[in-house]
Order: C-alpha cells, then sequence, then structure tokens
C-alpha cells in the first residue's frame, strides 16, 4: 500500500504543477482521477484554450514517464483525460465536521462521461465540439489536427460531436 501511495504522489506531483500553470485549480482527487476547473474560481477569457493546453502538456509529459524512475511503472497504462465547458455551479458543501469544496453542473457531469467514454473508444483525450470551438475563438491552436466523431455518450439522449485530441 505504501508503494502505492508513493507513485499516486508522484503521479499527482507530475500533473498538478501543469494544471496549474493554465490556470487551473484543483477541484478534488479521486484516486488517481484528478478533477479541475479552469475559469471557476478565477475567471479567465481562456478558460477552454487553457484546458485544452493543460491537457496538451500533460500528455507531452506522459511520454516522458519512462524515464523517470518513479514513474516508469505506470509509463504503460492508459491515462484519460475529457474536457466539457459551460454553466458550473462551485462552492463548500457538507456540514459542521465536514466542509468539502466542489463543482456541480451539466458540464461537469459531460466530462465525466467523456472520461469514462476514453476507454470505450481506445483513446487518451476527448472534448466536446462546442468546447473545442470555444477553445480555437479564444486562441489554441492544436498541436495536431484532431479527429471528430459523432458519438453517442451514456447517459444522454443525443450524440455528440466530439474530437479525439491524442
Amino acid at each position: 500500500a505504501g508503494e502505492v501511495m508513493r507513485i499516486l504522489a508522484e503521479y499527482q506531483k507530475r500533473i498538478v504543477p501543469l494544471i496549474q500553470k493554465h490556470g487551473g485549480t484543483i477541484d478534488k482527487f479521486m484516486g488517481d482521477g484528478i478533477m479541475a476547473t479552469f475559469g471557476a474560481t478565477n475567471p479567465s477569457k481562456t478558460y477552454a484554450a487553457d484546458a485544452i493546453g493543460a491537457l496538451d502538456d500533460i500528455v507531452e509529459d506522459l511520454k516522458l514517464w519512462t524515464t523517470d524512475p518513479d514513474l516508469n511503472m505506470l509509463a504503460p497504462l492508459r491515462i484519460n483525460m475529457a474536457i466539457a465547458t459551460g454553466p458550473v455551479t462551485f462552492g463548500a458543501v457538507g456540514g459542521d465536521h465536514r466542509l468539502e469544496y466542489t463543482v456541480i453542473g451539466a458540464a461537469v457531469n459531460l466530462s465525466a462521461k467523456l472520461e469514462k467514454l476514453n476507454k470505450v473508444l481506445k483513446t487518451c483525450a476527448l472534448v466536446d465540439k462546442a468546447s473545442y470551438d470555444t477553445a480555437t475563438a479564444q486562441g489554441y491552436s492544436p498541436v495536431s489536427k484532431p479527429k471528430a466523431v459523432s458519438q453517442n455518450v451514456e447517459g444522454t439522449d443525443e450524440k455528440h460531436w466530439l474530437f479525439i485530441l491524442h
């Protein structure tokens, strides 16, 4: 168990600064998952571009894991990421003995569903079309041309246009 926690700490030590470099705020750690927001607690006119920029940096960093003795055992593992934008509500929830900061809203739910969809599609990073279009309007320039797919997303009624970024 100690080894697992050490590896998890190394993973977070690599990923968190990349998120923060692009203006992201960590909402919570969920085991090996990290939920971050861009533009929620610190308003930004480039929140979507910032989120995808962080994702691009994380993908590039993953390529270096094979040379890091603390992370090389994780290098073959697949890391799934997803981005969805839209209005959210954020704040503290809980009671007198335990409070937790959280973010809720349709964009949060869609992002979680897209993250899971990566496993089905055998992809690493998905973003919905509206978020991708917003990011490009905010100045985001893709590292490589993303692949567009029309896909059913579990828990939603319609097909979504998605971009596979990596």
